[in-house]
Formats: C-alpha cells, sequence, structure tokens
C-alpha cells in the first residue's frame, strides 16, 4: 500500500512539471514573436485634415528583423489618400532592431472609413498583418457654431399639368434644337481644334478686390460677404485653369481643382472656406470677426498660390 501511494505521489509530480514546462514554452514562444502595430495620431478628422499613420514592426527578441518588403500603401485607397510618406526609422533596442515609418494621410469624402489591414512580408515567405482603424471624416468643425441650423430638405409640391406650358416648351425646343444644329454645322468644323485658352487676368486686381469686401464684415452683411468672396476666387480659378464651374455644387468644384493648386495646404484652407461659406449661406451660421478675416487670408493665400503655380516653370512646380 505505501509503495503504490509513492507511485501515484510520483506519477502526479511528473504531470504536474510536464504541464508547467509546457506553459512556460507557451510563455515564452509569445514573448519571441513578432508584430505589426498600426496607430493613428487622430481618430476624427475634418474634410481635408490630415492625420499620422505610424507603422511599426518589432521583432522578436534577441531576434534580428529580416524584412524582404516593407507595406505598400498606394496613393489612393478607401476613401483616402498619402500627402507624404517619411523614412522608414530603424530602432535598435537590447540588440533587437524594430523599423517605424509615419506616413500624412488625408480624406476628401465624408462618413466612417477604415484603415485596411496591411501586410509586411519578412524573409522566409512570412507575412505580419496589422489590424484596421476606423476614421470619421467630418465636412466641417460645428463644435462651437452656437448659432448653427440644420439644412432643412426641400418640400416638394406635385403641380398640376399645364399643357399650354409644355406646348410652348415643346415649340421652343425644338426651334433650339434648329439653332444648336446650324451653329454646329457652321462652326464647330472650325472651333473644334482650338484649345481653351486661359485668359490672363491681374492678381493685384482681384486682391483688390477681396479687400473691397472688408466694410461688408463691418455691417455684418455676412452672407452677401461670403458669396462674393467665393465668386471672386471661382472666377480667378476659372480664368487661371481654363474651368466652368459657376454652375457647379461645392463638391463637384472641389473636384475640378484637386492636384491642381499647387499646394496641398493652401487647397486644405480653402476646402474649409468653401464648406465655411455654405454654412452661412444654407444654414444661416454668424460668423465671427476673426472667422472672416481668416477667410479674406484663405481667399488670397488661394489667388496668390494658384497663380505662381499655373504660370512657373513644371521643373520648378510644387
Amino acid at each position: 500500500m505505501v509503495t503504490g501511494f509513492k507511485l501515484q505521489v510520483t506519477s502526479c509530480k511528473w504531470s504536474l512539471g510536464c504541464l508547467c514546462f509546457v506553459v512556460l514554452c507557451l510563455l515564452s514562444l509569445q514573448s519571441l514573436a513578432q508584430r505589426v502595430t498600426t496607430t493613428t495620431n487622430k481618430s476624427t478628422i475634418r474634410i481635408g485634415e490630415q492625420f499620422e499613420l505610424k507603422l511599426t514592426v518589432d521583432p522578436a527578441a534577441n531576434s534580428t528583423l529580416l524584412l524582404e518588403t516593407w507595406f505598400n500603401l498606394p496613393d489612393s485607397f478607401n476613401h483616402f489618400e498619402v500627402l507624404q510618406r517619411l523614412p522608414i526609422d530603424t530602432i535598435e533596442v537590447g540588440g533587437a532592431k524594430s523599423f517605424t515609418q509615419k506616413i500624412l494621410i488625408t480624406s476628401y469624402d465624408t462618413g466612417t472609413f477604415k484603415l485596411p489591414e496591411f501586410a509586411v512580408k519578412l524573409v522566409g515567405n512570412k507575412t505580419l498583418t496589422s489590424l484596421p482603424l476606423p476614421i470619421k471624416v467630418l465636412p466641417v468643425n460645428i463644435s462651437n457654431m452656437q448659432d448653427y441650423n440644420d439644412i432643412k430638405e426641400i418640400i416638394e409640391v406635385e403641380p398640376e399639368t399645364d399643357w399650354w406650358l409644355w406646348g410652348k416648351i415643346g415649340v421652343g425646343a425644338l426651334l433650339l434644337l434648329l439653332l444648336i444644329a446650324f451653329v454646329i454645322r457652321r462652326f464647330f468644323s472650325k472651333s473644334s481644334n482650338k484649345p481653351i485658352k486661359k485668359i490672363a487676368v491681374s492678381v493685384h486686381d482681384v486682391l483688390q478686390q477681396i479687400d473691397a469686401l472688408q466694410p461688408l464684415i463691418a455691417s455684418q452683411q455676412y452672407k452677401l460677404f461670403f458669396t462674393s468672396l467665393i465668386t471672386i476666387t471661382r472666377n480667378f480659378s476659372d480664368a487661371q485653369l481654363g474651368l466652368t464651374s459657376l454652375t457647379k455644387t461645392t463638391d463637384e468644384y472641389m473636384v475640378l481643382l484637386k492636384g491642381k493648386v499647387g499646394n496641398a495646404p493652401t487647397q486644405v484652407q480653402y476646402y474649409q472656406l468653401l464648406r465655411l461659406s455654405d454654412a452661412v449661406k444654407f444654414a444661416k451660421y454668424q460668423p465671427a470677426t476673426t472667422e472672416c478675416d481668416q477667410a479674406i487670408h484663405a481667399a488670397k493665400t488661394f489667388v496668390t498660390t494658384i497663380h505662381s503655380f499655373n504660370y512657373q516653370p513644371r521643373a520648378n512646380a510644387v
């Protein structure tokens, strides 16, 4: 009986020792694991505002990290656009090297989007993948707008059918088609090969027109001030770039300007001016005097930047 009891005790000790050894091995493997982390300095941004994405690859303890290919981020992905890629930094801690890269990103679409999984390939055909991160993009910063009112939906009314009006419209449309056919037949062949000419506009005159809007701020005519300011800058950009944007919405106008300003911060600043102007004109937002002064500064910066970028040699373009 004593011998059997000793055998049972010895068997239990051996099983417990094996279990401890397995747990220690698993913990050791976990501590040696290589890992990829992605972090951002902001989870919520305004449209056109940039944020920082940090990609980090940490090696296993007391080991060398051999990379075959780094993260492959396209210039545009999932409603995001890459503005700048900083160099890859190498940090050595305790004999082990980790790699880090910072990338500046922005978005010109509103909504909640996810930064997808990013993968890095190690030597030996091993791939490490990061976790996706959500980013919320707001149309405009309205946190301090106490007088901000929501834009009400248009109520549609079913009109009665006016057949006499439809008859006049039909006759007018027919005459218009005949006129268009005549114009195309007469002038299309002569003008089809002519490129769109960019109209030379004096920057000095445009800046004077912007300064002339100062009295509207003093008299608190904010709607007229922003309407006039955006009209001046739109006319200038149309003349410089050969565009026709006065019939376009704000979003369509922003798409036309994309990549043609030559200065990303100036473009973002002007986009925010357009959003603030819409809030004043359509949501009855009452801006502060400092916001109006900043609007004038943003408009002047846009005018001078787009003019210098449009007329400088391409080799020196920003």
